[in-house]
Order: structure tokens, then C-alpha cells, then sequence
């Protein structure tokens, strides 16, 4: 049972782990052979294995002896160290031992066998008191601002403490000797940070001199044990530090220019004493340079020691060691010069520093100044600080070493702040002064409205033009010339009741030429030196030029100037689209009057503007017409304007500005045509087209009885009475007459020339059509208005004529043409209507009463009349030679009861037209000598006869065409007019 047992278990056991025997009894031969290769592979993987591993290990086996190695090494050398250390402290015990050799050298010489104690009492003695001197020499040097002198004697009472220190722990008694001792350390160590502090408020100081920074800093080495690149770097964060204090609200006391003066001030001392006291040049210079380390060598050379204490002659510097009396500070590095790459590197991210903390803190330092003239007394304070500062000597070279590349204080950090604020402040200005020519603007607007005093010279400026004032005429009017006066400041009250430029508009542009003569004169404190003498007399070179940003600055001005002006001019035609438009929609007279009386302001503001807003002018002309009341340029350009009539020659920005008022100046006075003519012909057409027949008889005038005779074949007389139209139709008249009313009402004598012939052309265009109306309705037979009788044609006729003779248009333009042709047609038509032997008996004294009529009406329709420049009625005068001259005779009008004494063109023959009627037939009768007369041979005996039958002149009859009625009539009437 056990022998079963025993060979399960064997059985169960692994391959490698069967015994022989029971691997055969197991397993067949095929079977034991895989098994050995299997046994035999897994031999082979772990021999593999095993190599793999001691390989690998073997590394670390290596590196692990080494580093005992290493270890061992470290260990000896800290050994050696702490052997030496020991051996050095035994010596420095000796060498700073209380009795210094030569004091003992001196009393074994002199007193050998003397007392050994008490030469060491005595040492120890001197010691101790010159340790209770030092906190007063420290709080001298202190007070002084010597920091260097501070730090000597600190250092010297450090050294001094350190000595009796090492002798305290050798001989026991010293501390109960000299109690003090341990109190008094306590006393001067708090120095070191009083002094480094001091030095570092030196560092922030922008008035600290050269040779103060290099002693500072030199105080920082030899008290921290820092270097000369440590310390540059300091003295770098430090006056980084300084320029952010500089605009900090703690500073808020100090005004502008003297903030901005010490900035510069900062800026110019921190790059000139970075190259005076760390510049190490590699060839001599004639700019001090290279400070710190010359301070440095020499506070750190033997000789420095004996200049410390200054104790000569005094009896406790006997007793005094040599370490005490020669003790000098030691650095624990040689000082190395700072690089000059290193230099340039940092020098230029400070400056970049520097730059962005001006730009923010500057810039918000000038959000504070209003007006562009302290901003120039800011700009000429640095100006003159740069000029004047000692720093500036050498500049050039000095920033080409530490920034290798050159640096302008004002061109490159303050200029551009400077030209950014003055632009804010030109602009800010400008809108400032357009918005409240608005805000009058809509004030005089309202007043118009409502009827209040200040607008009732532009609602009826007639009354205003006519109207005598003090004011019409200047004081010195006598003694000054025309052109003179116009282009005064003041040019009196006629000139612009002349120009209708009523108070109101005065007053606007009086307001708007201060508001701009104020921003000029402003800028101009910017754009121009003050002091141009001391300018001339002073040989030093010029810090920088304080005028080299002045095109810049004109060309601001005259883009802002003509920004504001399009704002306004837009203003102006928004308002005019507004009032348009309620022209077109109400139908309220009342309201459409105002209306029109504020599309007229609009427009005579955009011609006043122009005028009367010279420093507009010379805003938008820019940097050639922007000069002084009193410079010779200004007074070149009134010559100019004087002697050229008062047209001085203008650029293409100006040009183009005027150009825009005018636009709009135009167009408010299209609209007010637009409107009258809507009007006024609104009722021609009415009365024309009316159905009624009561209103044939309200409109028709007076016609004249005229009796003739006639012959017939019998040799019979016949006399009868014709009647013919002697004036025009009361609507043709009204039509005129208000037209007259409405130009004059407005200025008619200030209104452009183009724009009456505008309105003119329009009308007579309009009541053409109606006439064109009239005529074609009277061909349609279901027309339900009144019929075209005879006599009702004649009066059309002579209404037609009446208005071709008023408003003759003999302009070549094709719209002139049109006019005529449309008015001999409708004459035509109309002749169509009547008998043509009734048209020809009647023509001759319609042809008379139409210049009768004429006449009279010449001065009346002036407003109308004056705008044929060739005269109405010199067509039909032409001038008769080999007439006998009359001298000083005046010929007289035939209408006394009208026009007394009034002088006429030439002297005209009435026999014509005041001899009956009767007369003239039998002179012809007579004349014929019993010839058949006709009808028509009738109607030519009574044409009014020409002057030709008399042989009388007068010196009107040389004047011919160019004295007619109708000149003379504008005499009254478009005084002034523009063309």
C-alpha cells in the first residue's frame, strides 16, 4: 500500500523532478526523448537568462564600487577641510588677537620684562571705545548721506566685535572685564539694514548725482557681498520702481509739467549714470565711465585704512592691534565688470519697460490737461530742461555704448502721447463747436416757429433790409474803401442787410468764427514757437525739434474741420428732407410759410458760413492759410483779396468744402421754388381751368374803346367803337405781382442769379402747360369748362404776350427755345380763335396797350424784369441816326399820374397814340388820293407812328438799348444779385 502511495506521488510530480526509473515505467522511449530535449531546451533558455542578468547587473555592480569610491574620496577631502579649517582658525585666533605685533614689537623693544597684562588690558581698552564711537560716526555719515563712510564703519565695528568675541572665548575674564561689550553689538547691527535701505531710497532719487550712485552701490557690494552685475540689475529694478512711483496718486500734489519733468529727468540720469558708473570702455574716453569699480578698488586698498580711523595723535590709537588700524573691506569675489553685451540687453528691455509704463502713466497724466497751450508749455519745459541738462553732453555716444542704437527721449517716448492728446483735444473741440451751432441752430428754428423777437428778420427780411438801424453804416466809413470794409471785422449792417444776412445768422457764425478762431489760436500755441529771438541768439544745438509733428497736426486739423463741417451739412439736409416732406403732406398756408422760412435760413447759413466764417477757411485750407492775426503771410492774403476784388485764389480742399454748402444752399433754395411754384401756378390753373362762369368776369380787367372810321365803296364814312384787352388777366397779374412779393420778401437782391432764372423758368414752364391746357380743352367738344369765346381768346392772347414781354427768357439754352416755340403756338392756337379780319384790326392796339402796360408794370415785376440783362423794351427802339440833337433835354413819361419826372430810355413821338383816332384815317385818306381802301389798309393807317418822322435826339437817344424801363427797374430790384 505504501509502495502504491509512494508511486502516485512520483507520478504526480513534475517532469524535471521524476526519477529515472519512474520516467521509463511512465513514459515510452518516443516520450522520454521529448522530454530531454524539452529538459535540454529549458536548460539552454535559462543559462540565457542568467547571462542576461549578470550582464545588466553587472553595470550597476561597476557603477555601485564607484561611487564608494567617490564616497571615500569625500570623505578624506572633508577630513582634510575640517583639518585646515582648524589649523586656519588657530591662526586667525593668533593673528586677531588683542595685542597687535607691532604694539608688541614696540614694547618688547622698549620695556622688555615689562607687564604682558597690561598691555592687553590696554588693547582690549581701545577696542571697546572706539566700538562706542561708532554709532556716532554712523548716525553722522548717515545724516550726511554718506553711505559708503556708513558702511566702513560698520564693517570695522563687525570686525572689531568679531576680535574680542574669539578673545572672550579664550580668556574668560574679558566679558566681566567689560560688560559692555555685549550691549553694544546690539547697538550698531541694526545699522546694516538702515544703510542698505538708505541706499536703496538713493537709487530711486532722479537727482542723485554720478559719484552718490557709485558710492551707493558700492556700499551694496561690500555689505552683501554682491557683484557688479547683481548691483546693476538692482539699480535698474530700482528706477524701474521709481518711473511707476513717479505716477502714482501719492504724486497727485505735483502738477503735470512737473511730473512729466521728472520722468525726463529720471529717464535722461538713469541711462547717462548706467554709463558713467558700469561702462567699462575698452579704449580711454573722454566721458566718465566705469565709476563703480575705481570707488571699488579704491575703498578696498591698504591704504584706505589709515584714512578711516583719522585717530592721529590720540593715545588710545597706540594701544590699537594692527588689524584694527589697517582693516580695510574685502570682497569675496574679485569685482568683475559687467559685460557690455549684458549691458545692452538689459539696458534695452529697461528703456521698453520704461516706454510702456510712460505711455500709460503720461498718457493718463494728460487726460488731465484741457487745452492744447499747456500742453505746449509742457512740451517747450522739456524742451528747454533737455537743452539745459548736463546729461545730454555726449548723448549720442552714450546711448550707441549701453543701448547700441540711439535714443530720443521725446521722439520716442513722449512725442507720440503729446500728439495723440493735442488731436483728442482739436477734435473734441471741433465737435464741441458743432454741436452747439446745432443746438443754436435748433433754437433759432423754434424761435421761427413761435414767433418770438429774435426771428422776425428772417420771417419777413424786407422789413428788416429796409429798416434804418444805427448800425447800417461803420464810424470810419469815410475814410475806408469798399473792399476794405467788406473784409473788416466790422463791416456794418448795410453790407449785410445787402448780403441778407439777417441778426440771427450773424449771430451764428459770429459764434461759430469764436469757437474756431478760439481752437486756431489754441493750436497755434502748438504749431509755433514762442520765443524766436532767444531761439536765434542761443548757439547750443536743439534738444529736438518741437515743430516736427506740426504737418501731422495740420492735416488733423483740416480732416476734423471737414469732418464737422459734412456733419453739419448733414444736419442741414436731414432737416431740409424733413421739411420737404411736410410741404408736400400739410396744406396749412400758415404752417407751410414757417416752413419755408426755415428751408431759407438753412440756406442763406450755408452761404454765410462760407462768408462770414473765415477761420473756417482756415481750418480746412490747412497749414497755408493757418497763420497769426498779425503775420505776414495774413496780410499778403488781404493785399491779395484787395486788389483782386475780394477773390483770393482758393485750394481744392477749400474748394470742395464751399462747393458742399453751396450744394446745400442750392438745394434749400430749390425747395422754396419747388414750393412757390406749386403755389402760384396751383392757382393760375384754377382760374384758368374754372367752370364757373362768375369767375370769368372777377378775373377779367379793364378793356379799352377805341372808335375808328371806315370808307366803303361809296365813299361813305362809317365810324364805330371796338373794344380791346388794355391789361393783363388779375390772375396773371397776381401771379406775377407774387411772385415779385415773394422774391423780394426773401432777399431777392442776395438770391444767386441761377436760382431766380431757376424759379422763373419753372413758373413760365408751369403756365405754359396751362395755357396748353386751356387750348386743348376747348378743342374737345364734351369739355364741361367755359367755352374759348373771341374775346376771351383776345385777353389769353394778350395775357400770353404780357408774360413773354414780362418774362421775355431769350436765352440760347434749349429750355429758352422750348419756352418760345410753346408760347408761339399757343398764340396761335389762340389767333385760331378769333376773325383774323378782327385780329387785324385789333392787333395795333393790343400791340400799344402791351407796352403801355409794360411800362407801367416794369418797376412793379422788377424782381422779374431785371433778370433780362439786354433790356425788354430796346428791341423796338433802335437807334435813329442823323437826328438833330437836343441837349439837356429830359423826355418825360406820358403817364404823369404815375410816374412824374420818370426818365424813359429815348425820347418816344405820342402823336401816334395821342391823336384821335380819326385823324390819322384821314391823313391816310388825304394821302391815298381817292384809292379803295380796305379793311386791313385801314388798320395799318392807325399803327402807332415810329420817331423816324422827327429828326430830335437827346443824350438818352445814345444810350439806345442798354437805359430801358426794365434797367432801370433793377435799380429797385435784385440790388446785389449773384449771377
Amino acid at each position: 500500500m505504501a509502495k502504491h502511495q509512494d508511486t502516485r506521488s512520483a507520478k504526480s510530480l513534475p517532469v524535471h523532478e521524476m526519477d529515472t526509473n519512474i520516467l521509463f515505467e511512465k513514459f515510452t522511449v518516443e516520450e522520454i526523448r521529448e522530454i530531454e530535449k524539452k529538459t535540454r531546451a529549458d536548460i539552454e533558455r535559462k543559462k540565457e537568462d542568467l547571462r542576461i542578468m549578470v550582464g545588466e547587473r553587472y553595470r550597476d555592480l561597476i557603477e555601485a564600487a564607484d561611487t564608494i569610491t567617490e564616497m571615500k574620496n569625500s570623505a578624506q577631502n572633508v577630513m582634510s577641510s575640517i583639518a585646515k579649517m582648524e589649523d586656519m582658525c588657530r591662526q586667525l585666533k593668533q593673528r586677531h588677537m588683542v595685542r597687535g605685533t607691532s604694539f608688541q614689537q614696540r614694547l618688547s623693544t622698549g620695556h622688555q620684562g615689562g607687564k604682558k597684562q597690561e598691555v592687553h588690558f590696554y588693547g582690549i581698552a581701545s577696542q571697546i571705545k572706539l566700538l562706542l564711537d561708532m554709532p556716532e560716526k554712523i548716525w553722522s555719515a548717515l545724516d550726511e548721506e554718506d553711505y559708503l563712510t556708513a558702511t566702513q564703519h560698520f564693517l570695522l565695528s563687525r570686525h572689531i566685535h568679531t576680535s574680542l568675541q574669539l578673545e572672550s572665548q579664550q580668556s574668560g575674564n574679558l566679558l566681566s572685564m567689560f560688560p559692555v561689550l555685549t550691549r553694544q553689538w546690539a547697538a550698531i547691527s541694526h545699522f546694516r539694514t538702515t544703510i542698505l535701505q538708505g541706499c536703496r531710497n538713493v537709487l530711486k532719487q532722479p537727482a542723485a548725482k554720478d559719484e552718490q550712485i557709485a558710492r551707493v552701490l558700492c556700499s551694496i557690494i561690500v555689505l552683501e557681498d554682491s557683484t557688479p552685475r547683481q548691483v546693476f540689475n538692482e539699480f535698474l529694478l530700482a528706477r524701474t520702481t521709481a518711473v511707476q512711483q513717479l505716477f502714482h496718486p501719492s504724486h497727485q500734489n505735483a502738477s503735470v509739467k512737473e511730473q512729466i519733468s521728472l520722468v525726463v529727468q529720471l529717464i535722461t540720469t538713469t541711462v547717462h549714470q548706467i554709463h558713467t558708473v558700469f561702462y567699462s570702455p575698452a579704449e580711454p574716453s573722454d566721458i566718465p565711465c566705469n565709476l563703480l569699480l575705481t570707488i571699488l578698488t579704491e575703498i578696498t586698498s591698504e591704504k584706505q585704512g589709515a584714512r578711516l580711523l583719522e585717530t592721529h595723535g590720540s593715545m588710545s590709537a597706540k594701544s590699537l592691534p594692527k588689524s584694527v588700524l589697517e582693516f580695510v573691506p574685502t570682497l569675496r569675489s574679485h569685482a568683475v565688470p559687467v559685460s557690455v553685451q549684458h549691458l545692452q540687453d538689459n539696458c534695452q528691455q529697461w528703456i521698453n519697460t520704461c516706454m510702456n509704463n510712460v505711455t500709460s502713466g503720461v498718457g493718463k497724466l494728460l487726460s488731465f490737461v484741457n487745452t492744447v497751450k499747456r500742453l505746449a508749455d509742457i512740451r517747450d519745459q522739456v524742451w528747454l530742461y533737455l537743452k539745459q541738462d548736463s546729461c545730454m553732453q555726449g548723448w549720442d555716444l552714450v546711448c550707441q555704448r549701453i543701448l547700441n542704437q540711439p535714443l530720443s527721449i521725446w521722439h520716442g517716448f513722449l512725442q507720440p502721447l503729446f500728439i495723440s492728446r493735442v488731436k483728442a483735444l482739436i477734435k473734441f473741440q471741433l465737435e464741441s463747436s458743432t454741436e452747439v451751432t446745432k443746438r443754436q441752430i435748433s433754437k433759432v428754428v423754434m424761435a421761427i416757429g413761435s414767433g418770438e423777437e429774435g426771428g422776425i428778420a428772417d420771417t419777413d427780411l424786407a422789413g428788416y433790409i429796409w429798416h434804418e438801424t444805427p448800425g447800417d453804416i461803420p464810424v470810419n466809413m469815410a475814410w475806408t474803401t469798399a473792399t476794405s470794409r467788406s473784409n473788416s471785422d466790422n463791416p456794418g449792417g448795410l453790407i449785410m442787410k445787402a448780403k441778407a444776412y439777417t441778426p440771427v445768422i450773424q449771430s451764428l457764425c459770429k459764434t461759430y468764427e469764436e469757437k474756431l478762431q478760439g481752437l486756431l489760436q489754441d493750436a497755434l500755441s502748438y504749431l509755433s514757437l514762442s520765443t524766436p529771438v532767444e531761439e536765434s541768439k542761443s548757439s547750443q544745438p536743439e534738444a529736438f525739434d518741437r515743430l516736427s509733428d506740426s504737418d501731422a497736426l495740420y492735416v488733423h486739423i483740416q480732416t476734423s474741420c471737414k469732418a464737422c463741417l459734412e456733419e453739419l451739412i448733414k444736419y442741414f439736409k436731414e432737416h431740409l428732407t424733413l421739411w420737404e416732406k411736410a410741404l408736400h403732406d400739410i396744406k396749412d398756408p400758415g404752417i407751410n410759410q414757417m416752413t419755408q422760412d426755415k428751408v431759407l435760413l438753412i440756406g442763406r447759413l450755408c452761404s454765410a458760413i462760407g462768408d462770414m466764417v473765415p477761420a473756417l477757411q482756415q481750418c480746412i485750407m490747412g497749414k497755408s492759410a493757418i497763420h497769426g492775426p498779425d503775420s505776414a503771410s495774413s496780410r499778403v492774403l488781404k493785399k491779395q483779396s484787395s486788389s483782386s476784388g475780394g477773390k483770393v485764389s482758393e485750394n481744392s480742399e477749400w474748394s470742395s468744402s464751399k462747393e458742399r454748402l453751396c450744394n446745400c444752399h442750392r438745394e434749400a433754395y430749390r425747395i422754396w421754388v419747388d414750393h412757390l411754384t406749386l403755389s402760384v401756378v396751383t392757382k393760375l390753373r384754377n382760374a384758368l381751368s374754372s367752370k364757373e362762369h362768375k369767375n370769368a368776369l372777377i378775373y377779367c380787367t379793364r378793356w379799352d374803346e377805341v372808335s375808328i372810321e371806315e370808307e366803303t365803296e361809296d365813299g361813305k364814312k362809317i365810324s364805330s367803337k371796338i373794344r380791346v384787352p388794355m391789361q393783363a388777366s388779375w390772375y396773371v397779374q397776381n401771379l406775377l405781382y407774387s411772385l415779385c412779393r415773394e422774391i423780394n420778401r426773401v432777399g431777392g437782391h442776395a438770391v444767386q442769379r441761377g436760382t431766380l432764372h431757376q424759379l422763373v423758368s419753372k413758373v413760365t414752364d408751369e403756365v405754359m402747360k396751362s395755357f396748353e391746357e386751356v387750348v386743348s380743352n376747348s378743342r374737345k367738344k364734351d369739355s364741361i369748362c367755359l367755352p374759348l369765346t373771341q374775346q376771351r381768346a383776345l385777353q389769353l392772347i394778350f395775357d400770353v404776350r404780357f408774360i413773354l414781354q414780362i418774362i421775355p427768357r431769350k436765352d440760347d439754352t434749349v429750355e429758352g427755345k422750348s419756352y418760345q416755340k410753346a408760347a408761339a403756338r399757343i398764340i396761335e392756337s389762340l389767333e385760331e380763335k378769333v376773325d383774323p379780319f378782327d385780329l387785324d384790326v385789333f392787333s395795333p392796339y393790343m400791340q400799344s396797350h402791351l407796352m403801355k402796360q409794360g411800362q407801367r408794370s416794369a418797376v412793379l415785376y422788377g424782381a422779374l424784369t431785371s433778370l433780362d440783362r439786354l433790356g425788354l423794351f430796346s428791341a423796338g427802339r433802335p437807334l435813329q441816326s442823323g437826328q438833330s440833337e437836343q441837349h439837356n433835354v429830359l423826355p418825360l413819361t406820358s403817364c404823369p399820374s404815375r410816374f412824374i419826372l420818370l426818365p424813359i430810355s429815348t425820347q418816344p413821338i405820342r402823336s401816334s397814340i395821342q391823336a384821335p383816332a380819326l385823324q390819322k384815317s384821314l391823313y391816310k385818306a388825304k394821302a391815298s388820293e381817292g384809292r379803295s381802301h380796305t379793311l386791313t389798309e385801314t388798320a395799318a393807317a392807325v399803327l402807332p407812328q415810329t420817331s423816324s418822322m422827327q429828326k430830335e435826339s437827346s443824350f438818352y437817344n445814345k444810350l439806345g438799348s442798354m437805359s430801358s424801363m426794365s434797367e432801370l427797374s433793377s435799380w429797385f430790384s435784385n440790388i446785389g444779385s449773384k449771377s
